[in-house]
């Protein structure tokens, strides 16, 4: 779908520039920081070397190692004092670089493929510049940014790569239910067709014999009305269908064992009439907390759909019991039992069988267990099928037990009123 391929690409978009700024803000600030405290550290050592030149290097071995340039403000001529051997012929180099600096602040230079930091202060007519080589803190701090820049780079790629994986999880629900919407589309105006179709055909007949009486053409006026019927009956299960996944039911304490009794007693007529042996086993005062109207309708979809598939002579059982949390409803009938691929998508909206195809009356829209489905889900309970090799087919309901709701205990302050 372009659709959710676009919103899969905008989503993992939006998650890695996200990702990206949040990173680069940490990360830059946490590399700043290092920088400016690095800075901090030198430049106190420059100010310390500064306060006593003489003795600086031989106080503590814990401070940084610095050499002293001192250029005489009248001559210019300048001399060093500390340790240079380490700087060879490049010594000469290094001084001219450090008489260039300012002597008002804290210079950062240059000298060869070394790195220096200087300070001056003034003493007995000379400038005193305290240099302290910072070549390895600056190759510390390159390593850093380098380690810093490979971090956020992985970071912000890992990041978009679990975003676009991720993303296919999360849009899975609107992907369904837009393809549920495309199906529901789909199925409604294929349902609606037929009887729009038969309506057409019939009142094309009517037309073409304006001159006969409406006891000649009561066929074709019985067939429209059967059409009509029939839509009404597909709009009101879709509109009850999509009151029941769009809006919570009002409960309220209900004696589950009555409603059921009820609806098996007014299906006890059609079963006689279809030849089927309905069988009961209902425990008394199973209390439930929902709508009356539903579950009415609930226990009756899932009985009609058992007589309408049980075989010739067949048997249809209904089975009511309870524990300490749930009530079980229990509705089997004897015949073709139905296979796990069909148990699947036997609550889909639409969805019909092999048996219910070829069900004589063929009025089937295929959304009597999609509504059993959404009412069992608007009660916070289960409902399951599955086929029993040579015997038939059972569905189960579970629905949670009326529980009393507890009155909230009055405050102190309450009571005290009182």
């Amino acid at each position: 779908m372009d659709l959710i391929k676009k919103q899969r690409t905008s989503f993992t978009v939006v998650t890695t520039v996200f990702t990206a700024v949040f990173l680069l803000v940490l990360l830059g600030g946490f590399f700043g920081i290092t920088c400016l405290a690095n800075y901090m550290y030198m430049d106190a050592a420059l100010n310390k070397a500064l306060e006593n030149p003489l003795t600086y290097n031989q106080v503590s071995p814990q401070n940084l190692r610095c050499f002293f340039v001192y250029v005489d403000m009248i001559s210019g001529e300048s001399h060093i004092k500390g340790d240079m051997t380490y700087y060879g012929d490049d010594v000469s180099d290094i001084v001219k670089a450090v008489k260039r600096q300012d002597a008002n602040s804290t210079q950062k230079f240059r000298s060869g493929d070394r790195y220096f930091i200087a300070k001056c202060s003034e003493k007995d007519a000379f400038y005193v510049y305290a240099v302290l080589d910072r070549t390895s803190y600056r190759s510390q701090l390159i390593n850093t940014a380098l380690l810093t820049v490979l971090l956020y780079c992985l970071t912000v790629g890992l990041t978009a790569l679990l975003a676009y994986l991720s993303s296919a999880r999360l849009l899975r629900p609107v992907a369904e239910a837009m393809q549920k919407q495309r199906d529901l589309t789909a199925n409604a105006s294929h349902e609606l067709k037929t009887p729009l179709t038969v309506i057409s055909a019939n009142l094309s007949v009517l037309r073409s014999e304006p001159s006969s009486t409406v006891a000649e053409n009561e066929h074709w006026i019985e067939s429209i009305d059967s059409q009509i019927t029939r839509m009404q009956e597909l709009i009101q299960n879709m509109l009850e269908l999509s009151k029941l996944e769009s809006s919570a039911v009002i409960k309220e304490k209900l004696n589950f064992s009555s409603i059921t009794e009820g609806v098996c007693l007014s299906f006890e007529p059609v079963c006689f009439e279809k030849g089927v042996s309905l069988i009961t086993d209902i425990a008394d005062g199973i209390v439930v907390d929902g709508d009356a109207r539903a579950l009415e309708r609930l226990v009756g979809i899932l009985l009609d759909n058992a007589i309408k598939y049980c075989n010739q002579n067949g048997k249809v059982g209904l089975n009511l019991t309870f524990d300490q949390k749930k009530a079980k409803l229990s509705v089997m009938n004897t015949g073709e039992s139905i296979s796990k691929e069909e148990a699947e998508h036997v609550f889909d909206r639409f969805y019909r069988t092999d048996g219910a195809r070829q069900n004589e009356d063929n009025k089937s829209f295929g959304l009597g267990l999609s509504i059993a489905y959404a009412t069992v889900q608007a009660h916070d309970g289960t409902i399951s099928c599955r086929g029993i090799e040579g015997k038939g087919s059972v569905f189960t309901v579970t629905l949670p037990l009326y529980r009393e709701k507890r009155a909230k205990k009055p405050s102190k302050k309450q009571q005290q009123n009182n």
